[in-house]
């Protein structure tokens, strides 16, 4: 009887404490992420400053524009590209091959865009064309095009 109490005494703290660290971890990551968040409206808040002191670009609202991704991988079996524009999902916009080099065209709205790529449905990757990236909330980096 002793040892049935024992077993169960021990088995309480065990998942008493797994529960606490588990509650801890998750407190930590929405942290992080309420963090992230706040910097992230701090740099558009900056950049919208600094863009003020520059003329306005023209820009023809509603058109949209066909634009290629390309990307050179001969050793990839399946390549997507994921961006705002399709909700970063990997099975929206699957790209083909043709030679060494992964293709597909979309229509996008004009603005700001950022996007990956998905090689072989895993490895998500930048752009290595892509002259400008943008930090991603995963500690990563995302590709951005700009459509005028």
């Amino acid at each position: 009887m002793v040892t049935l109490f024992r077993w169960l005494w021990k088995t309480f703290v065990l998942a008493s404490a797994f529960g606490i660290g588990y509650i801890i971890g998750r407190e930590h990551s929405f942290e992080e992420e309420e963090e992230w968040e706040s910097e992230e409206e701090e740099r558009k808040e900056k950049d919208g400053q600094e863009k003020s002191d520059k003329p306005a670009e023209p820009v023809v609202t509603g058109a949209v524009q066909a634009v290629t991704f390309n990307l050179e991988n001969p050793t990839a079996t399946s390549v997507s590209v994921v961006g705002d524009f399709n909700d970063w999902n990997k099975d929206k916009t699957p790209m083909t091959k043709d030679g060494n080099v992964w293709k597909t065209s979309l229509n996008l709205k004009p603005g700001r865009h950022e996007f990956k790529y998905v090689v072989n449905n895993t490895d998500w990757l930048t752009d290595p064309k892509a002259g400008e990236t943008v930090a991603d909330k995963y500690g990563g980096r995302s590709s951005v095009i700009e459509v005028k």
